[in-house]
């Protein structure tokens, strides 16, 4: 329906107009009627009515200065007069400022339908052209904020309004996330701060003009449903060169990425004029997550995961950290069922695609489950009891007739056992075991490698690094050599 209004200051031609033909048949709703034009000035400086129908002989305001002002506060409204039978003058006034056509009184039906269908095509070819230049100027403004020399087109700066060398300009880059879209269209219809907008997806962008308290009064002013009360909003600092326009674009996205990611409901992020030094919080490193996984049964790893991810909610850390940490994650607990847990190339892709923390944590809580099934399942209860002490005991002299005289069993008997199930002497357990964590502690960099013999079980420092060595292919010294070049 076409929103209508119609004004004379005549009641009974008011009330005439109304009941003269079906209205809402021919796609019209009227909304409101005003026999005083000041009110209805009023009126579509604030609803703006698409259709206003007017007497041109009113006392409160002269005809051509009511249309004109009605023009000024609604450009694309389609305008039909009424005149009476002297008003020529009138009528040649209101053509002259933009009325779409004129009806004399008494108004005939049939002349009252020709103009309204006039009217509704008016209108129709109005919002298509207003639809083709505004998708030409996302086109425009996406062109030169995704592309990082789309500043260089002259042409496409200057049809946006950004080429003017005597004139300083301060713009900015923002993002409103997951906005409904009709409404944040309605309201951007009427922000003269907007330089231009484009849809990425379901996420508006747009390029602000005007400096920060423009801006903060900006925000103030958005819909209850799309401002940052209830919508994540990212702004960027100023822009105050043209080449820096992708760059903030960029780090716009990814803030915005991050909101998505820690799944924030609402709030303003305005990103840093310069980059903030890395927070001094507790973000492990993975190396360090990887070595604490090692001595961990499923059960504390679980509890550590949660814990980790709900620091990393709290600070939000980069996606790619989270994710991460997620592998690092599964890789300890693929080598805690020896390589075998199920699914394990699924639960690998699922980590790297997670689009939430809850859904990567989702995945990792469904992986610690799986293996658990496969410990409870591959081992017998006397191997997952000797690999329990193994992997919680490796640092101190361990011996497969010690374990046997606690689980009151045969040694040979559990060593055979042992080997039986798990594919590898107890020995060569313990050992492989061992020489994992002393790889882990090289990669740290820091501690003497006579303190990580010890540290791993191996009290002599000779048969340490034969055993090393002979596992590995080059030495603990070489081996940690190699392992910073990695690194740098």
């Amino acid at each position: 329906m076409i929103p209508t209004i119609l004004v004379d200051d005549e009641y009974m031609i008011l009330r005439g107009l109304q009941k003269l033909i079906d209205w809402q048949e021919l796609g019209f709703d009227i909304v409101s009627t005003f026999q005083d034009p000041n009110q209805a000035l009023q009126f579509v400086r604030q609803t703006h009515p698409q259709l206003l129908i007017t007497d041109m002989n009113m006392p409160e305001i002269d005809g051509p200065d009511f249309i004109a002002q009605v023009r000024s506060a609604q450009p694309d409204i389609a305008i039909i007069v009424l005149s009476g039978y002297g008003d020529f003058e009138y009528v040649r006034a209101g053509l002259q400022n933009g009325a779409l056509d004129y009806l004399r009184k008494p108004v005939d039906p049939d002349e009252l339908t020709a103009a309204l269908t006039k009217a509704r095509k008016e209108l129709s070819d109005v919002a298509k052209r207003r639809e083709e230049s505004a998708l030409a100027q996302q086109q425009q403004l996406q062109h030169v904020l995704v592309t990082a020399t789309g500043y260089q087109n002259t042409e496409i700066m200057q049809d946006l309004g950004l080429q003017s060398p005597d004139e300083h300009i301060e713009l900015r880059v923002v993002a409103i996330l997951n906005p409904d879209r009709k409404l944040l269209e309605a309201f951007l219809a009427r922000s003269p701060a907007v330089v231009g907008y484009f849809w990425e997806q379901q996420d508006a962008i747009l390029l602000l003009s005007g400096t920060w308290p423009n801006v903060r009064h900006w925000l103030s002013t958005m819909p209850a449903g799309i401002g940052p009360t209830r919508r994540p909003v990212v702004i960027s600092p100023p822009v105050m060169v043209p080449a820096e326009l992708h760059r903030q674009y960029t780090a716009v996205l990814h803030a915005g990425q991050i909101a998505y990611f820690y799944q924030a409901a609402d709030g303003l992020v305005v990103i840093p004029q310069t980059a903030a030094a890395p927070p001094k919080l507790p973000i492990p490193a993975l190396d360090w997550v990887a070595d604490q996984l090692a001595t961990m049964d499923l059960n504390q790893m679980e509890d550590e995961m949660l814990t980790l991810y709900e620091q990393i909610t709290k600070q939000q850390v980069s996606v790619a950290y989270a994710r991460q940490l997620g592998l690092v994650f599964l890789m300890a607990l693929n080598s805690r069922t020896h390589h075998a847990l199920p699914h394990y190339e699924e639960y690998v892709s699922q980590i790297n695609n997670a689009d939430t923390v809850s859904g990567l944590t989702k995945t990792l809580g469904a992986a610690i489950l799986t293996a658990k099934t496969v410990q409870n399942t591959n081992y017998s209860a006397s191997v997952q009891q000797v690999v329990d002490i193994i992997q919680h005991h490796y640092h101190e002299p361990v011996q497969i007739t010690d374990i046997a005289d606690e689980l009151h069993l045969n040694a040979v008997y559990l060593g055979q056992l042992f080997k039986k199930e798990t594919g590898q002497t107890f020995s060569q357990y313990l050992a492989d075991w061992r020489i994992n964590r002393a790889k882990s502690l090289l990669r740290q960099g820091g501690l003497d490698i006579g303190l990580i013999a010890e540290e791993v079980g191996y009290q002599n420092n000779g048969y340490f690094y034969k055993v090393f060595k002979k596992q590995v292919g080059v030495s603990p010294r070489v081996y940690r050599e190699q392992e910073r070049q990695i690194k740098a």
